[in-house]
């Protein structure tokens, strides 16, 4: 049971942090359990969750298969998303949801390069659950994807084609799911 004050905030519309991560929890479940699904039919691997360096960082999806290695970032908005290559804005209010994907990919890189002994294509993506509205001014950016829904990042994941041959993206898999793998 939910914490009285919580409870109570949520009635009154006041948001909390506990509110705030439970509605985002939502969403992770919601796009991890899709994953899982395409996973199972077409033979491709997902980890969630995982936990990187020691400061309590995680990512929150790794999708490994055929077209690489994809961060899934997932965000839950009520609201308009608005996106271009240098910003993303929810409801007018810039994030730094971009930053910290670029952040995520460049990380997930470095610690799957070293650990499968060479390199390993990562891409971003940034999957959104139930906006109102989006916008991608441009195309958006061109090194993340910025998705408004589920169903666009398997549309995404389709169109990226064959980049890892099935022994690397075995391999990729056996490296990514050691917890050492995603310590610094």
């Amino acid at each position: 049971m939910r914490n009285w004050r919580t409870r109570v905030a949520g009635l009154v519309g006041v948001r909390t942090e506990a509110g705030d991560f439970a509605f985002g929890a939502k969403g992770e479940r919601a796009i991890g359990g899709r994953l899982d699904k395409w996973a199972r039919a077409q033979g491709w691997h997902v980890l969630h969750a995982v936990p990187v360096g020691r400061n309590g960082a995680d990512i929150d999806h790794v999708l490994i298969g055929p077209f690489g290695v994809v961060t899934v970032n997932t965000k839950r908005t009520r609201g308009k998303v608005w996106a271009a290559e240098q910003a993303l804005l929810v409801n007018g209010v810039r994030t730094d949801y971009l930053r910290n994907s670029r952040h995520e990919v460049a990380r997930a890189r470095k610690l799957l390069d070293a650990a499968y002994g060479r390199h390993v294509p990562v891409r971003g993506a940034i999957v959104f659950v139930g906006v109102q509205g989006f916008t991608l001014k441009g195309g958006g950016p061109k090194d993340v994807a910025v998705l408004p829904d589920v169903k666009a990042l398997r549309r995404w994941l389709r169109r990226r084609g064959r980049v890892l041959p099935p022994e690397d993206v075995a391999g990729v898999y056996e490296v990514a799911r050691l917890p050492q793998t995603w310590r610094t």
